[in-house]
């Protein structure tokens, strides 16, 4: 089972991802895919920490992760954030095809950047933020500032 500074450590990891992908305009699709994934490990990183609510520390599939977010009252803002991010990234892994627009025909590289990443990463981080341990909020906060501020 992850601990919490495992989870850190690996949306750590995938922040340095997004800002690698998001140079690079034709990648905003993985830039909005990765940007979801640092939240996943953001919100199981929470879970860790914040066991009263969740019961255990792992949850191992979205949908159980995006009933226990929804359903608790003091997530609401990190669902609202997780939503956003997980919504782009299915359109971005799964909507796309020969005949269909993916991702990127919705979204500008600068919007994937701006809307995506700058706003709702950013207010997933921070909510976050009040329920993690200190340091871990704080490492995760200081990495997002370093690439996106």
């Amino acid at each position: 089972m992850s601990s919490e500074s495992e989870h850190i450590k690996l949306a750590l990891h995938n922040i340095e991802a997004v800002d690698y992908l998001r140079a690079r305009p034709e990648f905003c699709d993985w830039a909005a895919t990765v940007a979801f994934y640092v939240s996943v490990h953001v919100v199981e990183a929470v879970f860790f920490h914040d066991t009263k609510h969740v019961g255990f520390a792992h949850i191992r599939n979205h949908e159980e992760r995006e009933r226990i977010l929804k359903g608790t009252k003091s997530y609401e803002n990190l669902y609202r954030h997780y939503r956003a991010l997980q919504s782009a990234s299915v359109i971005a892994r799964y909507l796309r095809s020969a005949d269909e627009k993916g991702l990127c025909d919705y979204m500008n590289h600068n919007q994937v950047e701006s809307t995506l990443i700058k706003y709702h990463l950013a207010e997933l981080i921070k909510t976050a933020g009040k329920f993690l341990d200190p340091g871990s909020a704080g490492r995760l906060i200081e990495a997002f500032d370093r690439f996106f501020r």
